[in-house]
């Protein structure tokens, strides 16, 4: 008897698994974002979202899909920008703050090697490679604080992505290790001139930082891409602050939940 009830329990699992994997196409092939932020390779494989270029985006995708957080949105949206960048001819420096594993940058690297095999855009790489300070509580908020130290890896995983599976030219590329408050200062007198400026900084005042000082090195039509807008209030703050002080209409463009993006004027 106890044999029959396991072999029930079974086949039930397995009819529930099968049901579900044929919702799951159907809705895949109805351009349906799956939950959550995170992508996987079904979602790689499977999913159709009618963006352009989107078998090339795909097949970057699978390149650096275990060295990100984040949505297939944000990752088809970031190929596109830096695309967009290199066909107008728009000159500047790929930057990113807040990089984790690298592979939002590797998304960049791989977008601008379709445009031109031969790179010619240097790569910024701003992180502590210690995980999230710790946050403002009165402005980024009390549960802000329970993520102190979450994102930390060694600058090897995405020097590895980069370098070795990507293949990206080593001259090309710069980490700048440490807090952005003691990078910065530092770095921004370095950099000409930026295209594309990736913020992924969660709180306040790491956002704030980043704009203050890199901001003014955005060229004309360059794109910014704020990673938690949507997501933490610091985030917001900061950006909405910012785009208040400059005294000029910006139009944040949606990406997914949290991502937004803007062309500078």
């Amino acid at each position: 008897m106890r044999s029959k009830l396991g072999l029930r329990s079974r086949v039930k699992k397995l009819a529930i698994r099968v049901e579900q994997w044929f919702i799951d196409r159907r809705k895949l092939r109805q351009r349906w974002r799956p939950p959550g932020t995170t992508i996987d390779l079904t979602q790689i494989r499977t999913a159709e979202f009618g963006y352009e270029d989107e078998r090339a985006i795909k097949q970057a995708m699978m390149l650096i899909w275990d060295h990100t957080l984040l949505s297939y949105d944000c990752l088809a949206t970031l190929w596109l920008q830096v695309r967009y960048l290199d066909r107008h001819g728009i000159a500047g420096d790929l930057v990113e703050c807040g990089t984790f594993r690298g592979g939002a940058v590797g998304m960049m690297a791989l977008a601008h090697r379709a445009s031109r095999p031969e790179p010619v855009r240097r790569l910024h790489l701003f992180d502590s490679f210690q995980g999230l300070p710790k946050p403002r509580a009165d402005v980024d908020g009390d549960d802000a604080v329970k993520f102190v130290g979450d994102c930390s890896c060694s600058v090897d995983v995405p020097r590895k992505l980069l370098e070795e599976r990507l293949q990206y030219k080593q001259t090309l590329i710069q980490y700048h290790i440490g807090w952005f408050q003691d990078t910065l200062p530092r770095a921004a007198s370095s950099i000409d001139e930026i295209a594309l400026l990736r913020l992924d900084g969660d709180w306040y005042e790491s956002t704030r930082e980043c704009l203050e000082y890199l901001y003014p090195k955005v060229a004309k039509n360059g794109v910014i891409v704020i990673d938690d807008y949507g997501s933490w209030e610091g985030c917001r703050r900061a950006v909405d602050e910012f785009l208040s002080s400059l005294g000029e209409p910006i139009m944040l463009h949606y990406i997914d939940y949290s991502g937004r993006y803007w062309l500078k004027p």
